[in-house]
């Protein structure tokens, strides 16, 4: 317990005696899904704007903490895929915002020193832990549905599972390079990765449930948008206990681009030394020498 505590405040006297200072900033980039409705293959077809802000707190010249606060779209849609008749077939599509919090632990890969020469640069990586909420709705003869509500896999009915949690867990990490601009202000570029633990970001993972069950448990507009074939076949096809979806957890992405502004008080990176100037020596006659 002694040798713990000792290296506990060891640990703490070298983070006080380094530079720390703290950096605002706003993010801008890209958010994407990955799931049923947009496999790996077609990654760039879920596009979306997302944006930003953060705090960073830099306990070294390696070692920093931040937080983020990010909003931006999924999407996925079955007529978008190039990948057979049956997506296209199943006819399903989602819309929904994600609004992140996260905590990150960051790294960098070499000590960032912005006014120290050759030191203006760095790639970093970064992990942590994010809460994040989701809302999946989709469009269905011109109207916007919130689909969770609907139970489209038999949720809330007896012998089925209750509806999924809009605000769930996911992991971040990912890798990014920062860039010194002044003494002040700094550029990153990032890519970060989001494990989620939940299947139902786009409302869709288990199989059909039969039709005659879910429009009587959870309505006709349940049932509609539960099997969609109709709008794609002309006809509704049965599809009971066959998959809907398949078994995994959907992912999301940022990538993108922050603009920083560093808060420290003094400018703690090397100054330049002022030269004095040198008197002249006289000799003791007051004459130059």
């Amino acid at each position: 317990m002694k040798v713990l505590l000792l290296t506990v405040f060891l640990v703490f006297t070298t983070l006080r005696m380094s530079a720390q200072y703290g950096e605002v900033g706003v993010l801008m980039g890209v958010s994407n899904y990955l799931g049923d409705l947009v496999p790996s293959q077609e990654y760039f077809l879920g596009t979306s704007f997302a944006m930003g802000a953060s705090y960073q707190y830099n306990f070294t010249n390696r070692i920093s903490v931040r937080g983020n606060f990010i909003w931006g779209q999924l999407r996925g849609n079955d007529q978008n895929s190039s990948y057979g008749s049956g997506r296209r077939q199943r006819n399903l599509n989602f819309n929904s915002h994600i609004i992140e919090f996260s905590v990150l632990a960051q790294v960098n890969i070499l000590p960032f020193h912005p006014k120290r020469k050759f030191k203006p640069i760095t790639p970093y990586g970064f992990i942590g832990l994010a809460v994040f909420h989701f809302n999946p709705t989709t469009t269905y003869k011109g109207t916007q549905y919130y689909l969770q509500p609907l139970g489209t896999e038999g949720q809330g009915l007896e012998g089925y599972d209750s509806k999924y949690s809009l605000v769930e867990l996911s992991i971040p990490f990912g890798l990014g390079i920062k860039f010194c601009l002044t003494k002040r202000i700094n550029l990153s570029f990032e890519f970060g990765m989001r494990k989620t633990f939940t299947d139902y970001l786009d409302d869709v993972s288990g199989d059909y449930v039969p039709l005659n069950e879910i429009r009587t448990g959870n309505g006709l507009l349940a049932a509609n948008l539960s099997n969609r074939s109709y709008d794609a076949t002309g006809e509704q096809i049965e599809k009971a206990f066959t998959p809907r979806g398949h078994a995994g957890k959907d992912w999301y992405t940022f990538m993108g681009f922050s603009v920083t502004y560093s808060l420290h008080k003094y400018i703690y990176f090397e100054k330049k030394k002022k030269r004095k100037k040198r008197k002249p020596k006289t000799n003791s006659s007051g004459k130059w020498m």
